[in-house]
């Protein structure tokens, strides 16, 4: 299911396929190769091929049962504030209005460190989570398929139209080679528009980052935590300036202690003042020449000085397996 809602590759070994009308299960299973995953809306329980789903995928605040076991509340990106998350929740975007909120959420966030609460709830599942994340723009990957009640084959659920029932999966193949990643969204949204926004937000990966790395913090402990680089910064950094990869560790500020987040793995690490600073500038920097010359103010030492402590830092969590730059 997560595949299906985000577009991210890898959760199941082959695609998924979604099919509305039952009346084409036979058709989908064609489709489907090893490792493929085939749902059906109201599907035949008895079907050891498929998985069969009810209730409704495409209504704001309806839900959607998986086997009989999962259900997915669906909800529309403008209602999560005001919205509480009881179970798992798919939140989609597929309105200009969803889109201005989400945009506008990300750019609160950095320039005052508040997030939506819900969207970093562990249950909130962002919708085409790929798309979002800055996938590469060509040889779009054959993710996810999703058939239409009229027999219409699309890239996902609100994507773009690339075949019919009794199409063969090498003719499908084919017409998704030059899809782009937002043609996830064509059948609701006029992709270009997505897609310049993007590109002008590189950031956006890396606020996504975010969102996760609040899912290990205790809900306890959420009120006096900040994210280093989301309305705060250890040594000064302009807003947004050089922000960090969305795969390199975060900081943890609490008061006056401070902890490495290796999202990753889960591993959190306690780390002095100096040391944070050090990181945030060499996360943020991606270069510990350039990162020890900006930091080295804020820890009153010459840019040598602060040099050696970097590489001291960088090469310490390298042992420990953390990739500070988060280039791997």
């Amino acid at each position: 299911m997560d595949q299906w809602i985000t577009g991210v590759t890898g959760r199941i070994a082959g695609h998924v396929i979604f099919v509305e009308n039952p009346e084409h299960t036979d058709y989908a299973k064609t489709l489907a190769g090893e490792g493929s995953t085939v749902l059906v809306l109201n599907g035949d329980k008895a079907d050891q091929g498929i998985v069969p789903v009810s209730g409704s995928f495409d209504a704001a605040g309806e839900e959607l049962l998986v086997d009989g076991t999962l259900s997915l509340e669906i909800q529309d990106y403008v209602a999560i504030p005001f919205v509480n998350l009881v179970g798992v929740t798919l939140v989609r975007i597929t309105t200009e209005e969803d889109w201005q909120a989400f945009f506008d959420d990300a750019d609160e966030a950095f320039r005052s460190g508040h997030f939506v609460q819900q969207l970093t709830e562990v249950n909130a599942v962002l919708a085409e989570r790929r798309l979002l994340s800055g996938a590469a723009k060509d040889n779009l990957l054959l993710t996810r398929l999703h058939i239409t009640w009229d027999g219409s084959v699309r890239t996902g659920p609100y994507g773009t139209k690339i075949g019919k029932v009794g199409d063969s999966l090498p003719d499908i193949r084919v017409r998704a080679l030059s899809l782009r990643p937002e043609s996830a969204v064509a059948a609701v949204h006029y992709p270009d528009d997505i897609q310049e926004s993007l590109e002008s937000k590189p950031w956006i990966p890396r606020y996504l980052a975010a969102l996760d790395a609040w899912k290990f913090i205790p809900r306890e402990d959420r009120a006096t935590t900040s994210l280093v680089g989301f309305g705060v910064s250890l040594y000064g950094a302009t807003l947004r300036d050089d922000v960090p990869s969305a795969s390199a560790p975060f900081i943890l500020k609490r008061a006056a202690e401070h902890t490495l987040l290796d999202t990753k793995t889960g591993r959190l690490f306690t780390i002095g003042t100096d040391a944070a600073a050090i990181i945030e500038a060499v996360s943020n920097e991606r270069d510990i020449k350039v990162a020890a010359r900006v930091v080295a103010p804020a820890l009153k030492v010459s840019a040598g000085v602060a040099e050696g402590a970097a590489r001291a830092v960088v090469t310490h969590f390298d042992q420990l397996g953390i990739d500070i730059i988060g280039a791997r």
